[in-house]
């Protein structure tokens, strides 16, 4: 068709095309939902199989005495939940959670972009962060507990330390992975270094940070936690010590519930930071391309 002449009817086209664009995005979203809905009845289905096995074994093949079962479990959640034991130990466990997943993030965040930003920084620190990644974070807890006292601040500080390595090597290992050559167009056109890692570097590491921020929650609690299993005398991690020194089985695992339920807490609002980060990123793409 000539430039300029337009084929008779179609203005019609447009409302159609858009009609069909329309028909896929709903199709799009219909065939997202049922997946979904069918990932919730797997997850649920294993979930109910999981504890009807433990209720079966439960007395049977175990000492219920160390496993307890499933109906227990529920009945002594349902009980410290009411008479406010749960929350009043949850509220410092969650205190010190946070703080410390807080705190290590921006502190290994701010680290490895000091790291980027700087030359020659990175191999001149290499020893040292190998040397002390690799000290066992639980042995740092009665040091800080000698340190800082019974208190809260040496439990944030032990998350925190998890939490920090955590950031520090994801982010340099996703800097790491930017392209050379969009750097140096980037450089070409005048840009400075902290242009560079604020538009090009920080952009390209977001997955390795999101995935180091979704790793670190549990890190984060298991710092908290260890804190209150060495000295305290409140936290989550008292209350499951607590209950475990008088064999109250049912009490260690509702302990232990609470904690999941901050946990998938806590990951669900990560999972909301990364869809709106990674709008770009298909969900639940098959890395292998099959489907």
């Amino acid at each position: 068709m000539a430039e300029g002449v337009l084929r008779p009817g179609w203005e019609g086209a447009v409302p159609r095309e858009e009609a069909l664009a329309r028909q896929e995005v709903y199709r799009a979203a219909r065939g997202e939902q049922r997946e979904t809905l069918l990932v919730l009845l797997w997850q649920a289905g294993l979930l109910a199989a999981l504890l009807l096995g433990w209720g079966l074994a439960s007395g049977r093949v175990l000492d219920r005495l160390f496993l307890s079962d499933p109906l227990a479990v529920g009945r002594a959640f349902w009980r410290v939940l009411l008479d406010g034991t749960l929350w009043f130990h949850l509220r410092f466990t969650l205190l010190e959670t946070l703080l410390g997943y807080v705190g290590g993030a921006v502190a290994g965040l701010v680290a490895a972009g000091l790291v980027v930003l700087v030359p020659g920084l990175e191999p001149l620190l290499r020893p040292f962060v190998v040397v002390a990644y690799a000290v066992p974070k639980v042995a740092l807890a009665p040091l800080m507990i000698l340190w800082f006292g019974i208190g809260v601040l040496p439990k944030v500080l032990l998350a925190g330390t998890f939490v920090a390595f955590l950031l520090f090597l994801n982010t340099l290992a996703g800097a790491g992975g930017v392209s050379p050559d969009l750097v140096a167009v980037v450089r070409v056109m005048g840009a400075s270094r902290l242009a560079v890692l604020r538009r090009v570097v920080l952009p390209g590491a977001t997955p390795f940070v999101l995935a180091a921020l979704r790793l670190a929650i549990p890190a984060a609690l298991i710092g908290a936690i260890v804190g209150e299993f060495i000295s305290s005398n409140r936290g989550v991690g008292y209350l499951i010590n607590a209950a475990s020194s008088r064999y109250r089985t049912a009490e260690v695992f509702a302990g232990i519930v609470g904690l999941l339920l901050v946990v998938l807490a806590m990951n669900a609002a990560v999972s909301a930071v990364e869809r709106r980060a990674l709008r770009w990123v298909p969900r639940g793409r098959d890395p292998l391309g099959v489907r």
